[in-house]
């Protein structure tokens, strides 16, 4: 899925619930279980990091520091906190999955002379980014699209180089809190695990054959199914 259209989180977080997990450790599981393939898709990048190099340093600590915020946040709080705004979040993130092609395409067609470096609001936004990957984290990746392109970082490729550096630092803040606070459901992420390596292996050649619209498409119908799900249980239906 991350592979051919992105949104993978959109079908394992809901897999998780699926297998009986409450939704606070079906959220951090997932994110555990989805950071393996993270690091190679940065290193297919590097080259294109070095031309973002100013960028790095400003994004990447608000990054770090906002998603151990959003991690930290999610076991803080009472876990009802998390399962009243989940069904929010769920459709927030479907929203921006659906919007990601109109947004590319803005940002191609208005690309411009770059900043050499990001602006310190643009700091402070990436860290309320971190901070929601941190939590939740379903659709960080437009998000990340969206406010480089806002920042003045307008070449596609150097866009997607610094938003899977950004979002690997972001997960690999949460990653590790949710590990040191043994919120993981190790049985089922190692099922992940194994779908996800090879997954992420192939899934460069598959895209080629697998119609992108197809594959977003049932993206957006579990969103909005499982959304309409929770919506319908907190209103007391059964």
């Amino acid at each position: 899925m991350n592979s051919v259209a992105g949104g993978g989180t959109m079908l394992t977080f809901p897999a998780l619930l699926g297998a009986g997990l409450p939704p606070v450790l079906a959220n951090t599981t997932s994110t555990v279980a989805l950071y393996v393939g993270m690091p190679g898709s940065v290193w297919a990048f590097r080259r294109r990091l070095r031309e973002v190099a100013a960028w790095i340093v400003p994004l990447g600590l608000a990054s770090l520091l906002g998603g151990l915020a959003g991690a930290w946040l999610l076991l803080a709080l009472p876990e009802s906190v998390f399962n009243a705004v989940v069904p929010w979040l769920l459709l927030f993130a479907t929203l921006l999955f659906v919007l990601n092609g109109p947004i590319r395409r803005f940002l191609r067609q208005h690309e411009s002379a770059e900043p050499a470096k990001p602006k310190p609001w643009g700091v402070v936004f990436q860290g309320f980014v971190g901070l929601y990957g941190g939590y939740f984290g379903a659709g960080i990746g437009i998000m990340m699209m969206a406010g480089l392109g806002v920042l003045g970082l307008q070449e596609i490729h150097r866009m997607n180089a610094l938003k899977s550096l950004l979002g690997l630092l972001c997960n690999t803040a949460a990653f590790v809190y949710f590990i040191a606070r043994g919120e993981v459901d190790w049985r089922l992420a190692g099922f992940l695990v194994a779908g996800s390596v090879p997954g992420y292996f192939f899934g460069s050649h598959f895209a080629q054959r697998i119609p992108p619209i197809a594959v977003r498409t049932a993206v957006v119908l579990i969103g909005l199914g499982i959304a309409g799900k929770l919506f319908w249980e907190q209103a007391g239906g059964r």
